[in-house]
């Protein structure tokens, strides 16, 4: 097990490091990506027996490990971790239409994967080659976000088609969906982006950004259940959210790597998401962590999470969460 680790390891180097140079589109979406979604697949689906070393020579190029997946996949073509190595491989060579019929084949094989349709269209649009995303390409996006409504990613890049298409008012509410769930770097990055896109569509530009008022602060410690800790990965995202007792959108939310258990945190104004809305305006919440594998705040199958508490809001208040089961 710990050998076919890292052979993957080996692979994935060789793959991802000349992936992401493109244009400034696809700079943007990198740079709301916390976790590109390999480890999240591989968290998924586990180590592929197709790449044991046991079974096969260490590649050391990537053409070695391209001849190696290749021979693999003829014997194993329902291998999906293959079909996406392979992909990437292709990607990495600049082969986009290799590339494209890789992950058309681990898609197949696994419909429903959100993080799979993006990297399925963001494929055929490079295969493409005028940098505007296909019909099949647009299709893909939308039933990534219609799975999971908070994935990053399938929402920038779909925003970035309908700027294209000339429907910026639909970019700029596509893009807004993002700013509760990615890290204020990268929120204050994007709000001008937003802001030229409802200029173009006669729009107002976003109200500012809500500064940092007093209220209560809520402290939360966030503890790993050790039967869960062998499940968390590099690169895991924890969020952490107080809800009104209600339901519906967090009154405040943190996003911080999921590493270095237990986490102490603060909760407060802060953390908010909409003015409106406030943790002070509440007498009691409801708190939750997840550790997400795809770094969206949705819930996924495969990430973990605690059960939820209720808490008074009162200044200097505590909490633990413990984190101590898998998401179905």
């Amino acid at each position: 097990m710990i050998a076919s680790v890292g052979l993957l390891a080996v692979v994935l180097a060789i793959v991802l490091r000349p992936l992401w140079k493109a244009a400034p589109l696809v700079a943007l979406a990198v740079a709301l990506v916390l976790g590109p979604g390999t480890l999240g697949l591989y968290a998924l689906l586990g180590t592929p027996d197709a790449l044991d070393p046991a079974m096969v020579k260490t590649p050391t190029t990537l053409d070695e490990a391209i001849v190696q997946l290749e021979r693999r996949l003829a014997e194993e073509p329902g291998s999906v971790e293959g079909w996406v190595l392979l992909a990437r491989s292709r990607a990495a060579q600049e082969r986009w239409a290799d590339a494209v019929e890789a992950f058309g084949r681990a898609q197949a094989l696994l419909p429903d994967e959100p993080d799979l349709m993006v990297e399925l269209a963001d494929a055929q649009l490079r295969a493409a080659g005028d940098g505007r995303y296909p019909a099949t390409a647009v299709a893909l996006l939308e039933r990534a976000v219609q799975i999971r409504p908070t994935h990053q990613r399938g929402l920038f890049y779909l925003g970035a088609h309908h700027l294209q298409s000339g429907n910026p008012a639909e970019a700029a509410a596509l893009w807004e969906r993002l700013l509760p769930v990615v890290e204020a770097s990268t929120a204050a990055a994007l709000r001008p982006q937003i802001d030229q896109a409802r200029a173009l569509a006669g729009l107002e530009p976003l109200a500012p950004a809500p500064e940092a008022t007093a209220g209560p602060t809520l402290r939360v410690t966030v503890r790993l259940d050790p039967a869960v800790a062998g499940q968390l990965a590099e690169g895991d995202t924890l969020y952490v959210f107080a809800r009104t007792l209600e339901g519906g959108l967090p009154v405040a939310v943190r996003r911080l790597p999921a590493s270095g258990f237990p986490l102490e945190l603060t909760l407060s104004d802060a953390d908010g998401l909409m003015p409106a809305q406030k943790l002070s305006g509440q007498a009691r919440v409801r708190l939750l962590a997840r550790v997400s594998k795809s770094g969206d705040a949705g819930a996924a199958p495969g990430d973990l999470e605690a059960e939820a508490i209720e808490l008074d809001v009162a200044d200097g208040a505590t909490a633990t969460l413990v984190v101590a089961k898998v998401v179905q």
